[in-house]
């Protein structure tokens, strides 16, 4: 579109405006009456360098700084992200409240409907300076940062995530593995008993104790008194079950491992965890906006969410301009996505259909429930804690510090209006920092190498099969898990490999290099020949009986029939006897034999 289309975009008296702005900065003999005319005159003079100059120069800072931000994003200008950066817009004159459209200003020849002309950019080459670029900064110490109140953040609580993720993780697999936790049988969720299974495991437990969340009116619903929280109602064991369905890691519909989720488990390495992450982060179908317990309209007729991956993919790739190694605000993460242009909508063409509290006055006609900004806080805000803290934290590649829900005041005036509630289990989290981990994770390192304290020998792999423990207190619950699945106790701190528990592993899928491997890391060294020889015995005598097909046991009424069925040339091919009066046959049979009793004037009951 030319410059001049752009400028017949608006109505005449606005183009009047325009050329009356022009005028008090570059000469005009005489000013155009009709609409084409002030089109015309006024793209003639942006077009002129030396007028286009004279009225860049006469452009307040604020507006200077606007121009000079389109021009380096494309010509595109996003009020939100250059808000986020710059603290606000350009001001105007105020107009009468009745007037609609706003006061035109000396911005407005240069930014027409959210971008720069094209025939504008190369003249502006040689006036806009450099851009301005923002990066995120971090702190080291979380004891030098103030709250709101000038003091430090009183009982803010930090969670160191980097080893504790990666072993529940492994965990969860395990459990998995061993059909010691179970979906329901839409394969989307945990059952209850799984649940508390994970629970009771994890390293470092939950970030928040079942207590300390007691669901206010915001979120609709209230923790049950007595017994274990609902999955729901946690953060690990949601997170681990949510995010290894979506990374392909576990298959939510046969509730097994698959082979990127064994293959894991077994060797741990680094780059299978890529994998898996990055499938989570563009494919993963669960939708975290349904964990903003607050948000209503979700179920809305004909609402249409964005995918679920674009918005993480966004997010993760924020992550990875980001410092690593320092803690981060929250506030300052949302800054960094607008301003670099990482921002998402959550409903395909703006909010619509979403809201939070209730959408429509006393009189019936539509009321929007908060401003732009709030709505972005209450719904891309809360939407991004919950991809950072109940996946990524979870995982293990952030570390996190929040507090807990009930004791942060978010800047939304909505939140306001709920006085002692709050909208989500994610609303206290305020620096998360990005860990070794998480720097492989999102693009920051090429390698990845666990802490030497987790990759040190945990046993000593006697002959005949004995496990010592070097240190018991270093016994991680998925190592006790994974040796609880071939070996019985032997003693204190020890244990024995027991046919009786690796037959039955081996029969439910698991592998005997994977048993193998895991030996070999956890001890640090090869096996003894005789322990060698005896997993091969067990894997040996574990195909020593085979299914090979079902059969169904047939029983005649009298035993002088069953000569009659095996005589038959068609049913003595598949009909065997099995005692006087017993037939057997193969269960993909049952249909043949009964057709052909019916030929031979006989029936099958049952």
């Amino acid at each position: 579109m030319s410059l001049q289309q752009f400028l017949l975009g608006y109505n005449s008296d606005t183009l009047a405006e325009f050329i009356k702005l022009c005028a008090a900065h570059v000469p005009v003999d005489k000013r155009p009456t009709r609409k084409d005319q002030r089109a015309q005159f006024l793209a003639e003079t942006l077009a002129d360098p030396a007028r286009l100059q004279r009225l860049w120069q006469a452009l307040d800072d604020r507006s200077r700084q606007a121009v000079a931000w389109a021009y380096h994003n494309d010509g595109e200008f996003v009020a939100d992200a250059f808000i986020a950066q710059y603290g606000g817009l350009p001001e105007r004159p105020q107009r009468s409240a009745w007037y609609y459209s706003a006061t035109p200003i000396l911005l407005d020849l240069f930014i027409h409907q959210g971008r720069i002309p094209p025939e504008l950019m190369p003249p502006l080459a040689g006036l806009v300076p450099p851009p301005e670029r923002f990066q995120v900064t971090g702190v080291a110490d979380l004891q030098t940062v103030v709250g709101r109140d000038g003091d430090l953040w009183p009982g803010l609580m930090t969670a160191e995530t980097e080893r504790a993720g990666r072993h529940d993780l492994l965990l969860f697999l395990q459990l998995v593995e061993q059909r010691a936790v179970k979906f329901n049988s839409a394969g989307e969720r945990l059952t209850p008993a799984g649940a508390a299974a994970l629970l009771g495991h994890l390293l470092d437990g939950d970030f928040y104790s079942p207590a300390a969340l007691e669901l206010g009116p915001r979120t609709r619903r209230k923790t049950g008194a007595g017994g274990p929280p609902k999955v729901e109602e946690t953060i690990r064991p949601f997170g681990l079950a949510t995010f290894a369905v979506g990374a392909g890691l576990v298959s939510g519909y046969s509730g097994g491992l698959t082979e990127l989720g064994r293959a894991y488990l077994t060797r741990q390495e680094p780059d299978l965890l890529l994998d898996a992450f990055e499938k989570w982060a563009q494919a993963g179908a669960f939708d975290e906006l349904a964990r903003i317990e607050a948000i209503r309209g979700l179920r809305a007729r004909s609402i249409r969410l964005t995918p679920p991956g674009l918005r993480r993919a966004r997010i993760v790739e924020a992550l990875s301009w980001c410092p690593a190694g320092v803690w981060i605000s929250i506030g300052e993460f949302y800054r960094a996505i607008k301003i670099w242009r990482f921002d998402f909508e959550v409903e395909e063409g703006g909010i619509e259909k979403l809201y939070i509290g209730y959408r429509y006055g006393g009189s019936g006609y539509y009321e929007p429930w908060a401003s732009s900004q709030d709505m972005w806080l209450l719904i891309n805000g809360l939407y991004i804690n919950a991809v950072l803290w109940e996946y990524l934290a979870v995982i293990g590649a952030l570390d996190i510090a929040y507090l807990p829900p009930g004791e942060v005041e978010l800047a939304a005036a909505p939140y306001a209006d709920f006085d002692g509630e709050y909208f989500s289990r994610y609303d206290g989290l305020l620096f998360f920092r990005i860990n070794p981990l998480g720097a492989y994770l999102f693009g920051q390192a090429g390698v990845y190498q666990t802490a030497a304290a987790d990759a040190a020998p945990v046993l000593r792999v006697d002959a005949g099969g004995l496990l010592q423990l070097l240190d018991p207190a270093r016994l991680t619950p998925v190592v006790k898990a994974q040796l609880e699945q071939i070996a019985a106790p032997a003693g204190e701190d020890a244990y024995r490999l027991d046919a009786q528990k690796v037959l039955p592993a081996l029969e439910q899928g698991a592998d005997l290099e994977a048993l193998r491997e895991f030996l070999v890391r956890q001890s640090g060294r090869p096996l003894p020949p005789d322990v060698d020889s005896l997993l091969d015995q067990i894997a040996y005598a574990s195909r020593a009986f085979s299914v090979e097909g079902r059969m169904l046991r047939i029983r005649a009424a009298d035993a002088d029939l069953v000569p009659i069925v095996l005589a038959d040339p068609e049913l003595g091919k598949f009909c065997q006897a099995l005692g006087g009066r017993d037939l057997v046959i193969p269960a993909g049979r049952e249909t043949r034999l009964r057709n052909r009793l019916r030929e031979l004037g006989y029936g099958l009951h049952g």
